[in-house]
């Protein structure tokens, strides 16, 4: 038949096969596996943790401490090597319904407490007012809604010497009013005209700080009635672990230590790691407890310039080019039809989040803990991304420019329920404090 084709339209058609074995031969080996499970348990986060490990930690030797001890008898100087590396801080999970956590066992328990919060919180159940539907799930979704928790890692036991019982608060919100002069000096840079656009209530609240206070107090006060609530979710999470997860838990995490002191024998000889500020098993967002904000029920992210800024604080490597989503407003709503870009940026924002403080939803800050046997020089910094589940990968920001790749970001790592888990690692670096009294660092 071909042969009765003009030579136009011949090469048009050679070259659509020559795309379409491309896509064959560049299908990645996991998309020729078997299906992935609907859900993973903590053996199998921890197993995902250890596998990216290597790509992760970005071990290294920054430079030597210096430190004066005094005797009776003269001062000596004492030294200890400074290094710089990343932890696994935070497992972050986004999906659709509390029945189908994709970290079933801690996961699961943590959204079920949350889902009967956030349920008091609006009055009726919150199938109702944000998770996809099930006819939807299946689908493109131009517009998605999806529910986000971000829970410590139990990985960082291996080098924690205590863990403590971390759950969302109204501590960060109650001083959020105390932002206000940062966003009213970012919205003084912002393009002319770009201040039309808000609406009267959004007005209100920049420019009346009382309106603000009572606004953040009424949400406050609505809070806090369900503080025993949300105090039941650290003990929750922390004794959720499956029995398959009980049972493999110490051994998995020696193996975890196994993989993390080789990658750090890669990257500089020493298998000394600084201590993570997060929280096993710490429960640092549940979007459902924070259903007023994350919902837009209260729209205080509305008071950002990025809000309303397109191009402005995407999640992008390029200035001009975004196939992902914007990191404000920091709610479940967004404009993606790709599942696990979609996850993304909502992993993202929900780090935007816990990773700072005061800002305007329930939350618990993961903030440096800062231990006194240790010089810091950086704490929860320069965070990146591994994904977990479905498919364990290696680290990097979200944003990649993949608008004329042969495979899209997530292309055959989507899951039946679009559910997803993440690492969160971020960097640190330290010495280990060899007096109390500190020199110096070189470099």
């Amino acid at each position: 038949m071909t042969r009765w084709l003009d030579p136009l339209t011949r090469g048009a058609l050679a070259l659509l096969s020559g795309l379409v074995c491309a896509l064959v031969l560049v299908r990645p080996a996991w998309a020729q596996s078997p299906a992935p499970p609907p859900s993973t348990n903590t053996l199998g986060v921890l197993a995902a943790t250890a596998a990216s490990a290597p790509s992760c930690i970005s071990y290294m030797v920054t430079g030597v401490c210096f430190f004066l001890r005094c005797t009776p008898f003269g001062c000596t100087v004492e030294t200890s090597i400074r290094v710089s590396h990343y932890m696994p801080d935070v497992v972050v999970s986004t999906y659709n319904d509390q029945y189908i956590h994709p970290w079933r066992d801690v996961g699961g328990a943590v959204s079920g407490i949350g889902d009967r919060i956030g349920a008091s919180i609006l009055g009726r159940p919150l199938d109702a007012t944000a998770n996809t539907s099930a006819k939807r799930r299946g689908a493109a979704e131009p517009v998605t809604m999806k529910t986000v928790d971000a829970i410590g890692n139990p990985a960082v036991l291996i080098n924690n010497s205590g863990t403590r019982m971390v759950v969302p608060g109204i501590t960060e919100l109650m001083s959020f009013p105390s932002t206000l002069p940062d966003i009213l000096a970012e919205w003084a840079v912002a393009p002319v005209g770009l201040m039309q656009q808000v609406g009267e209530g959004v007005l209100n609240l920049l420019t009346n700080p009382g309106a603000l206070m009572n606004t953040v107090t009424g949400a406050g006060n609505l809070m806090g009635g369900l503080g025993t609530d949300m105090s039941s979710m650290g003990p929750a999470a922390s004794g959720g672990m499956d029995s398959a997860s009980q049972g493999g838990f110490q051994e998995q995490l020696g193996q975890l230590r196994g993989m993390l002191d080789g990658a750090a024998d890669a990257g500089g000889g020493n298998d000394f790691l600084c201590p993570s500020s997060a929280d096993a098993f710490g429960v640092y967002f549940s979007s459902d407890v924070d259903s007023l904000f994350w919902r837009s029920m209260i729209p205080l992210e509305l008071l950002y310039v990025g809000s309303w800024f397109p191009g402005y604080k995407e999640v992008s490597h390029l200035p001009l080019v975004n196939t992902w989503g914007s990191k404000y407003p920091r709610i479940g709503e967004l404009v993606q039809q790709h599942p696990v870009k979609a996850s993304a940026v909502l992993a993202e924002r929900s780090a935007q989040i816990i990773l700072k403080p005061s800002q305007p939803h329930i939350y618990a800050h993961l903030r440096p803990k800062s231990p006194h046997s240790y010089v810091w020089f950086a704490q929860v910094a320069d965070p990146k991304w591994s994904m977990v589940h479905p498919y364990p990968s290696g680290c990097h920001t979200f944003g990649a420019n993949d608008s004329v790749a042969l495979l899209g970001y997530g292309d055959y790592r989507n899951t039946p329920n679009n559910s997803f888990v993440w690492n969160l690692w971020t960097r640190y670096e330290c010495c280990r404090r060899r007096t109390e009294i500190f020199l110096f660092a070189v470099p």
